[in-house]
Formats: C-alpha cells, structure tokens, sequence
C-alpha cells in the first residue's frame, strides 16, 4: 500500500513544524513535526515501511492519515501511484505599474512624510520635463499598463498635465494622481474628468483641527473636502487613504464613517510607515495597530507558485523619485536600483539590483524561511526594514509572533 498527497495538496517543511497547503480548496492545514515527518516519508516510501501497522503506538498516525484522506487531502493506493502535481510555469516578471514622484516641493508638511516632502524642498525640478515624457514611453514598451502620479504635490509640478496626456496616448489603462487635493480647482477637474484620471487622497480626521496638526497646513481640511465634493459631482473614480499615528488615533472610526458618508470605498487606516519623517517611534499611535499576522491562511495554485518564484507586492512595481532614482517602492527609498538621468529604463530593469528586489521571496528572509506558512503570508519589505533596528532588507516580517523554532504563536 502507498500512501499520497493528491496532486493539487503540497507539504512544506518549516523549523519545527510542516503545512499542508490545499490548493484547491485554499486551506492551508497546520501539522506536527511527526505528521510532518511521516507525510514525507510516504510520498518516497510504501506505507508498510513508514508506519509499523501492528505497532499499536502508530494508531494515532493511521488516524492521522485517515483524516486527511476524509478531507480528501491524500488517498490510500494498492500500487505506487503516478500523481503529476498541477504547477504553474515561471513566468519572468516584467514592469507593469509605477510611481512618478514628481517633485519633492508639497505645500504640506506632514508629520509622517515617507518622502520628507514640504515646501520648497526642491529649487529646481531634477529630472528634465522630456525624461518624464521619454520614461512615460519606456515603461509602456516595457509593459506597463498603469501608473501614479505623486510627489510630494503632484500638482505643484506645473507641467503634470502634459505627463498625462502622453500617458494617454501611450496607451496606459490606468492613470491616477495621489494629491492632497488642495490645489484641485474647476479646472483641474474638468482636465480629470475628460482624461479619465482616477484621484486619491488623504484625510487625517473628520475634523479641520486634527487634520491641519498632521499636515501643518492651516486651511488644508476644508481644502481637501471642498475638492473631494467637486471631484464626487463631476463621476470622477476617488479613494481616499489615511494613516493612523499618535495624533488621529482616535479618528479611525470617524474617518471610516466620513467615507461612507461620502460614498467612497470604505478601507481601514493604516498605520504609519517608518520611512522618512514617519521613521520616529514618537509619531506611533498608543493602542491602534495593524491586524496581527496570525491563521488561517489561505492560498491558491498561483500565489503558491509565485510566493517561490519572486515577491507577490514588489514583482513588477518601480517608483522614480524626484531626483532620478529608481526604488522597488515608494516606502524603500534605501533600495536605489538606478536613475533615469543617467540610464535608460531598460538597464535599471533589467539590472541585478533591481531584480534581486523583484525576486526577494521568503526563502530569503529572516526567520520567515524557516516558517511552513511563508508561501501563504503577505510580507512588505519596507515596513520590514523600516521596523528593524539594523534597517536590514531581509529583516522579518513585521506583526508575526509566530515561533518557527519552537511552533508556538507567543
């Protein structure tokens, strides 16, 4: 008799304990370090070899394999089956979305900035008007169908409607500008709305007091509001984000709820980031936080095989910051895999750099890649090494009191 898997289950080893991952039901099952063991075996093994039916101590693994086989995990063969598991081919990762922050200037001084953005940050633009227009070009022949505005304050890049017209006419699917919306007049939104340009933006609060703390721009509250009613009568796409630090704490509810009120998608907060001025253990909130990393996990056949192959969140993203550099994300300012002044697109993409950050999966990341739950888990690197003292790359990921080593949620 032999004893396996079906095709679409796969078993993966971590430090102590294992995981069976169905990938047709998306369940992923926590087992024992005998289980972990003894499934290992029989998929090299006849049964008789690995488990002593007679022995009366190996009930509890007979029943143990009997369980799977109810939940129709495994299956019991009279001859050495020919299981073919289902895997996807690697597929190579290619550019599909980016970032243009467009100038360092904002008339914001957030608290919390990933970018240390403020007014008059930047003199000069750094990058050259007709190097955005060319990377515009680059990345929709590198395959990109989406990008993002941003900056600082997009909108203090006086020619940032040029960038997306040329997007346009590149063919671009998705074209969105992150402001904060206090600069958006009539104008601006008849230029959003006849160009199809999605809009995000920020709100701290429900309330003009605790929002102009965050954003130290007296005024900035009303602003935003009064563009975000212009933006929802004219049918423009809008989102809103906000982050949650010690100042607004108490605002994520009513941030909640003014976003139902407005009748826009409903997100919870995040919580600041420790990039830029957001890196200051001062700014973080007391008792909101983020969900705790902690099961069930579920998955699929393809997050399965991709968790393997390269970073799920990374994999295909660039942001081109003001002066030039190419980073995998707006949160990794430290991973500067090329400048667009200097080099065409193509190189940076194509580059080492850049690449390790795309294939950055959890075999390599500290204690992650002795965890059975890595390739079910989402990882952001950047708050990963924001968060870590060293500020290292592959430091583990953050809100996990998971215990490879010993099995245990501590």
């Amino acid at each position: 008799m032999f004893y396996r898997l079906h095709h679409d289950c796969r078993l993966v080893k971590g430090a102590s304990r294992g995981a069976i991952y169905d990938l047709q039901s998306g369940k992923v099952y926590s087992i024992n370090r005998g289980a972990r063991e003894i499934l290992s075996a029989c998929q090299e093994h006849p049964l008789a070899a690995v488990v002593d039916s007679n022995n009366p101590d190996n009930e509890c693994y007979l029943k143990f394999l009997d369980r799977l086989t109810a939940k129709k995990i495994g299956a019991l063969y009279t001859y050495e089956p020919e299981i073919k598991t289902t895997a996807l081919p690697a597929a190579p990762v290619t550019l599909d979305f980016l970032w243009l922050e467009l100038t360092a200037n904002c008339n914001n001084r957030c608290l919390h900035c990933y970018a240390t953005s403020g007014p008059c940050q930047q003199e000069a633009d750094l990058v050259p008007h007709e190097r955005w227009l060319q990377l515009i070009t680059e990345a929709r022949q590198a395959g990109a169908t989406a990008l993002q505005l941003i900056g600082g304050e997009p909108l203090m890049y006086k020619k940032w409607q040029e960038l997306v017209l040329k997007a346009e006419t590149e063919g671009f699917n998705f074209i969105e500008i992150f402001t904060n919306a206090t600069l958006i007049d009539d104008t601006c939104v008849a230029f959003l709305q006849q160009h199809h340009v999605n809009v995000a933006t920020t709100i701290y609060a429900d309330n003009a007091d605790i929002h102009d703390r965050i954003t130290q721009h007296p005024g900035s509250f009303d602003k935003t509001m009064a563009a975000i009613k212009k933006i929802l009568a004219a049918d423009i796409p809008l989102r809103i984000a906000s982050i949650i630090m010690k100042t607004n704490e108490q605002q994520a509810d009513n941030i909640m709820k003014l976003c139902e009120k407005l009748g826009v998608e409903i997100t919870p907060p995040d919580v600041v980031r420790p990039t830029g001025r957001g890196d200051d253990r001062t700014l973080l909130p007391e008792h909101y936080a983020r969900p705790p990393i902690k099961p069930p996990f579920h998955t699929d056949a393809e997050s399965f095989t991709k968790a393997q192959q390269y970073h799920s969140c990374l994999a295909g993203k660039i942001a081109v910051t003001a002066d030039g550099n190419i980073i995998p994300c707006i949160f990794a300012r430290s991973q500067m895999c090329g400048n667009i002044i200097t080099s065409s697109l193509a190189e940076i993409l194509n580059g080492t750099p850049l690449q390790q950050c795309w294939y950055t999966t959890k075999d390599q990341v500290e204690k992650c890649r002795d965890c059975e739950y890595r390739y079910a888990c989402a990882d952001c690197r950047p708050l990963a090494q924001g968060s870590d003292p060293q500020k290292n790359w592959l430091a583990c990921s953050c809100g996990c009191n998971y215990n490879p080593y010993t099995g245990i949620w501590e």
